[in-house]
């Protein structure tokens, strides 16, 4: 009898001091927000996966430029053009109110850019002009669509450019992912399995010389942590809600420890800064997990 009571003791013990799982570390983040959060995080070393909302759908915002720079480095592979392409460009297609470090830096004219530096600027500065410039000339929003659901992909939906997208504040809630679609996305780009080498490791460097979003994934991480990422910003209907803080990619810890990490946050009465440190959090515990 009382070696029974003593397991009992024991097996209660033990429970009381189990580490709480990654999914009850990423809850207690977010359980007080104001806000619908979307996580999908897959250890590449183990292949487990945690996920919070993983099959809901999340406005992609910038993410989807991603999706845009694939569809257009697979024309490459294709040799429908080469990296150092020339494109002529029409002043009409630069928009003067939208983010284009393109625009800022050369004005709005007829040019002539390549397509390497449109990649760069639409992945790593996420520029807008830069997106949809591209996009005219790889058969719109339908083609990339078309070209990851030809690959077998799912959950997810590419509808408009960026221009349309801004124009309603509905039309951003039409290009979509659920956290575990673009999860998926991003392991099988990690396994090279679509694009070639040399487009693949031109698009991963894009992604790694991303300047934006710094208080997100990156300020989750310990120094000497390496990240290659795509972010995603909405602006504020009139009610103040958010629609979109996004930061999709990988990370590689000091240890050596690689994941792909998808967090969305969507449908926020918080502020911009408290967006952020819920992405840098579940960040942070990821690193520390």
């Amino acid at each position: 009898m009382k070696n029974i009571v003593f397991f009992c003791l024991s097996l209660t013990l033990f429970s009381c001091s189990s580490k709480p799982t990654l999914e009850q570390k990423i809850n207690s983040i977010i359980q007080n927000k104001k806000a619908k959060v979307g996580v999908a995080i897959l250890d590449l070393q183990t292949g487990e996966t945690t996920q919070i909302n993983g099959n809901e759908r999340f406005p992609l915002q910038s993410v989807f430029k991603y999706h845009v720079a694939v569809k257009a480095l697979d024309e490459v592979d294709k040799g429908k053009w080469t990296l150092d392409t020339k494109v002529p460009i029409k002043a009409s297609e630069i928009l003067p109110n939208t983010w284009s470090p393109l625009r800022e830096e050369r004005g709005i004219k007829d040019m002539e850019v390549r397509v390497d530096s449109l990649i760069y600027l639409m992945v790593s500065n996420s520029d807008n002009n830069a997106c949809d410039i591209l996009l005219r000339r790889i058969g719109g929003p339908k083609a990339v669509d078309a070209y990851f659901e030809n690959l077998g992909f799912k959950d997810f939906d590419i509808v408009y450019n960026e221009e349309d997208m801004q124009k309603e504040w509905k039309n951003q809630f039409e290009n979509y992912s659920t956290p575990l679609s673009l999860m998926t996305i991003l392991h099988k780009f990690y396994l090279r399995e679509y694009l070639s080498g040399d487009m693949h490791n031109f698009l991963f460097a894009q992604l790694n010389n991303t300047v934006t979003g710094k208080n997100r994934i990156k300020a989750g991480l310990p120094p000497g942590s390496k990240v290659a990422h795509k972010t995603g910003t909405s602006s504020r209907n009139e009610a103040g809600i958010s629609a979109a803080t996004n930061d999709a990619g990988f990370i590689t810890l000091p240890n050596g420890k690689s994941y792909v990490v998808v967090i969305f946050v969507t449908d926020s009465q918080e502020t911009d800064e408290v967006n952020e440190k819920i992405i840098a959090d579940i960040t942070n515990m990821v690193s520390e997990n």
